[in-house]
């Protein structure tokens, strides 16, 4: 006879609640701080001095503890505070503790700092503003070593492992951004394209090859508007290309006209390599900014890296009042 039988429920039983992790009463932090500044002081005055509130402030805190407790944890003397040998006790305990949190954290950063930071830029972007001017980075703080990311035209910090991005465009919601500086729109096109083409007013765009650039499809349709061009031909008719640099260097190769952006094509127009066909220039609301996530806000690398790049910003003279 089969001696499990009749006993299919009689598998190994345990309690489940023993699986999860028991909640501890704990008192408020904001109450263990000023308790722990109180008693390492025995003074109400100096703690609050350490803590930047004031001395009521860390009353109220501690009598909150005894009341939480249950527990009288000082006594008030004409000399200041003695903490009754119940405290004492409580108070070597607390402050080992905040020094282990201390400790944790401290090591936590520590751990990160020797990560390398990855930025995510615009291949146009990333070639005629950022690399030329990396070195002096690398020169400021040769302990934080820079990847550059050449990404798509979308942005995710966690998918793409990413720790900043300098990017254009206007509002990422829940990320920082800081403004760097404006562009402005221009066509551009080589010389050659330009004297085989006649070109008598900004209206003769319509007609000739235009080069577009995926994710910015609306960039001819304003510039088109702000010359006075009226509606002809669909603004986003022509050449597509994944990135600017693609479409410039198309542009130099007369494929067509592009829709430029300076003063990243300073040095091609500087070249002769780009021409402008009609110098009017359309300043857009966006712009390039230095985007990352809040959470690594207060990491040295990432404030160095912001320091850096904003200050090199500030001396373009496109850092300009936004539209």
């Amino acid at each position: 006879m089969d001696p499990c039988a009749g006993r299919t429920n009689d598998i190994i039983q345990y309690d489940v609640r023993k699986t999860y992790i028991p909640m501890f009463r704990l008192p408020p932090l904001k109450a263990l701080r000023a308790f722990e500044a109180a008693a390492r002081h025995e003074s109400l005055s100096k703690a609050a001095r350490e803590l930047n509130v004031t001395h009521a402030a860390v009353s109220t805190q501690v009598k909150l503890l005894e009341e939480s407790l249950g527990v009288r944890l000082f006594r008030r003397l004409s000399s200041g505070l003695a903490p009754t040998p119940q405290a004492m006790r409580y108070y070597k305990t607390v402050h080992q503790a905040f020094n282990q949190i201390h400790q944790a954290t401290t090591d936590l950063l520590d751990s990160g700092a020797g990560d390398p930071l990855t930025v995510s830029c615009l291949p146009n972007m990333a070639m005629h503003w950022l690399l030329p001017r990396l070195y002096g980075f690398n020169l400021r703080h040769p302990d934080i070593k820079v990847n550059v990311l050449t990404a798509p035209r979308s942005l995710d910090f966690d998918q793409d492992a990413i720790d900043m991005a300098i990017w254009w465009g206007e509002g990422w919601p829940n990320q920082i951004s800081r403004y760097l500086f404006s562009a402005e729109m221009v066509p551009v096109c080589s010389p050659g394209f330009l004297a085989s083409t006649p070109l008598d007013s900004p209206a003769d765009l319509v007609r000739v090859p235009r080069l577009h650039v995926q994710g910015t499809m609306e960039d001819w349709a304003l510039w088109f508007e702000h010359a006075g061009v009226a509606a002809g031909a669909p603004a986003e008719a022509g050449t597509r290309f994944d990135s600017l640099a693609f479409a410039l260097r198309a542009a130099a190769e007369g494929m067509g006209v592009a829709m430029g952006r300076l003063p990243l094509m300073e040095d091609d127009v500087r070249l002769g390599r780009l021409v402008f066909p009609f110098d009017i220039r359309y300043r857009p609301r966006k712009a390039w900014h230095l985007v990352y996530p809040p959470v690594i806000a207060k990491a040295p690398r990432i404030k160095a890296f912001e320091a850096w790049v904003l200050e090199e910003a500030a001396k373009s003279p496109y850092r300009l009042d936004r539209p």
